[in-house]
């Protein structure tokens, strides 16, 4: 028996061992397992580490052995970690740079996560405040915060171990603070029940300012008493967060807040966008919304609207498709394969989708065609490239095969979700054929999508 086998077989017998655990006695002895339970998620953790960073160190030996440039060795690395982990390439890629920084620069900090001293979550943020420094000091930091864990919270202990790095390269601090800088952005992100986050980052001062006055007028709005919100016929008032929120969104877009310059593409049932029907609609890239919420943006008066039948095919409600000779993938086979991905195809990966990528690639003959066509984002897209990396695609399943043979899958979903089982596809004695439309969009009559375009 290998040496890999007899591991995998010690950590089943361990796992084992675990599900026989008898219920506890009292809430004390849940107390006691609780503590217990965290101390071994932590000595896990510290397995895990110890083995992405060996995973690495083979990695980077068989590459230099098949003569791979060392600038280009171990890459596609941290993608193939996210996915045996179940997770996204750039959680594996958190991972592959936790695990290099604990195990080569900062020992101490690694034997208190293997003890139950520190968890993952304070470990990575250990981790973030030092990334930037050399080696030299992110061991000198190991050394100053060695024991210093008990009772803080991961950002309490984020801030000393900050405190220490900045001390040791203040002219290192500064230009990271620069390159910080430079990386300002804003993003959006799903919420639950139709809301999402909008998240700037800017620099502490601009942060604090923009805080500072939204609470300022908020604060004036609430003593003028003129709290009635401007969208709801009732006249309800609002609280002092959602006054800030609504003053956040009319100085971004200069006019009230129900007015929103955008796009938003929205897939409904026939059932729910002209009936009663209550299958949720889908945000194409965020997710479900209520479908009576979807028809209140419909009825808003400054709303345009632009419908398209979305053609699915019955049963499993996937849309059909077309190809083209050309590299480029057209706008609306490009429209098609957003609806139907929804988000990055690539297995646990949420990214939103910025490419249409050729599974197989076009150099390889691999054809413009709804068969042959991912929604990847760039990173996925990129690790794609990567020798030992092979896709394998058709409309309603990918599998991702890694350099080490290991093969992940997903298959593709309803262009909408949420439909009762009892309506997934048309009465048999009422077939509906397959229609071309000029959006070159194919379907049943059951889905809709819509392009709300909320105008000033």
């Amino acid at each position: 028996m290998t040496d890999s086998m007899t591991g995998a077989a010690s950590m089943a017998q361990t796992r084992a061992m675990l599900d026989m655990l008898e219920p506890s006695d009292s809430s004390a002895q849940c107390i006691d397992r609780l503590q217990t339970l965290a101390r071994l998620k932590a000595r896990i953790a510290a397995l895990e580490v110890e083995e992405i960073a060996e995973l690495e160190q083979h990695r980077h030996e068989e590459e230099a052995a098949r003569g791979v440039p060392q600038s280009k060795r171990g890459h596609g690395l941290a993608a193939e970690i996210g996915l045996a982990r179940g997770q996204s390439p750039a959680r594996g890629s958190k991972h592959v740079g936790v695990a290099r920084c604990l195990v080569q620069d900062m020992p101490k900090t690694f034997n208190a996560l293997a003890l139950g001293q520190l968890d993952e979550e304070r470990v990575q943020a250990v981790v973030k405040e030092v990334s930037w420094l050399p080696p030299e000091h992110r061991t000198a930091v190991d050394e100053l915060i060695a024991g210093q864990f008990e009772g803080l919270g991961p950002r309490k202990l984020a801030g000393k171990v900050r405190a220490h790095a900045e001390r040791l390269d203040q002219h290192g601090a500064v230009e990271r603070n620069e390159i910080a800088y430079s990386e300002r952005r804003v993003t959006v992100r799903p919420a639950a029940y139709g809301m999402a986050w909008v998240t700037a980052l800017v620099s502490t001062q601009q942060a604090v300012g923009i805080l500072a006055t939204l609470t300022r007028d908020a604060n004036s709005v609430v003593n003028s008493g003129e709290t009635a919100d401007p969208v709801d016929p009732t006249g309800q008032a609002r609280s002092h967060g959602q006054i800030m929120a609504d003053l956040f969104v009319q100085r971004v877009n200069g006019h009230a807040p129900a007015a929103v310059p955008a796009e938003v593409q929205v897939v409904m049932t026939d059932e729910a966008l002209f009936a009663d029907g209550d299958t949720p609609a889908w945000v194409t890239g965020h997710g479900p919304i209520p479908a009576r919420l979807a028809k209140r943006w419909l009825a808003m008066p400054e709303t345009e609207v632009f419908l398209r039948r979305v053609f699915a095919r019955p049963g499993d409600h996937q849309l059909v498709g077309m190809e083209s000779r050309r590299r480029a993938f057209p706008a609306s086979l490009r429209r098609m394969v957003v609806l139907r991905d929804d988000t990055c195809r690539t297995p646990y990966c949420d990214g939103r989708i910025q490419d249409i990528d050729h599974a197989t690639p076009y150099r390889n003959g691999g054809p413009t065609s709804w068969q042959n066509a991912s929604g990847l984002c760039a990173g996925c897209n990129q690790i794609k490239e990567n020798t030992g990396w092979t896709h394998q695609a058709t409309p309603e399943h990918l599998s991702v095969i890694t350099p080490t043979g290991h093969r992940y899958s997903k298959d593709t979903g309803p262009v909408l979700e949420g439909i009762p089982p009892d309506k997934q596809g048309p009465p048999d004695e009422q077939p509906l054929p397959e229609v071309r439309l000029a959006t070159d969009c194919y379907a049943t009559s059951t889905q809709w999508t819509i392009s709300l375009r909320l105008a000033a």
